[in-house]
């Protein structure tokens, strides 16, 4: 049995392969590993495999191999972005510095069918990627996610506000509701006009397809034609595990 695990800087995510084909996927926090996984995975079925795509530091890496070296006798392979790899090609010059969880998510939403794609992950971080009906990957764009660019203010501005929802207001009418208002539109802006290029340079229709933990949000509000699909890493990095068999 293979075990799939998607390690972000917030949340860590994991799933067998019989559980990601029915969408049960299981989430602690990223950032107490191993504690925050250690009650729950003793009470996994100990698998063979342990596939992994971490865009944490070495050390958190380091952490999760040596848990799974004490209590399992398992086969541990840490996922990397490769120049060509399931129809994908990678766009940036040096492949290696295209996040793995953003490769990833392209190889699975490359075989979702054909033509030009918008991949959006909406995480602490929010990545919004393109690529073209051949499966060259155009390149994209990194933001801050939309809880982080509320954080990014108070940090460095001497505003003050408590936690509001991921909302949309036009006229926001107290600083919170303005400063999660603005978050969202900045996304959906990037999203829409990003779409809107990938059409303009493709001559087609793309799909815009949305993951990650605020995906559901953003489809609230976003008018362009889309669909959300929660795991797209984890099932991209299944994909990866099934061709290097």
């Amino acid at each position: 049995m293979k075990l799939f695990v998607d390690v972000g800087n917030t949340a860590i995510k994991w799933a067998n392969e019989r559980e990601l084909q029915s969408n049960r996927v299981h989430r602690a926090s990223s950032q107490q590993i191993p504690e925050s996984i250690d009650q729950a995975w003793l009470e996994l079925a100990a698998p063979s495999e342990v596939h992994i795509a971490s865009v944490r530091t070495s050390e958190i890496s380091h952490r999760l191999s040596h848990w799974i070296a004490q209590h399992w006798q398992a086969k541990v392979r840490f996922s990397k972005t490769a120049q060509q790899e399931l129809g994908v090609t990678a766009g940036y010059t040096t492949p290696s510095q295209l996040g793995v969880d953003r490769w990833l998510a392209l190889l699975a939403a490359q075989q979702i069918g054909a033509g030009p794609k918008l991949v959006v992950d909406c995480g602490s971080a929010t990545t919004v990627d393109g690529v073209d009906e051949s499966g060259q990957h155009l390149g994209g764009l990194i933001l801050p996610g939309l809880q982080l660019i509320g954080k990014c203010l108070e940090l460095n501005t001497d505003l003050s506000f408590g936690e509001s929802g991921l909302d949309l207001n036009g006229f926001a009418t107290d600083t919170a509701a303005g400063v999660q208002s603005g978050a969202m539109l900045t996304h959906l802006c990037v999203v829409e006009r990003l779409l809107q290029d990938l059409e303009q340079r493709c001559g087609k229709t793309a799909e815009c397809i949305i993951t990650g933990g605020n995906a559901d949000s953003l489809s609230a509000h976003l008018s362009a034609t889309h669909q959300v699909i929660p795991d797209l890493v984890l099932q991209g990095l299944a994909l990866q595990s099934a061709q290097a068999e």
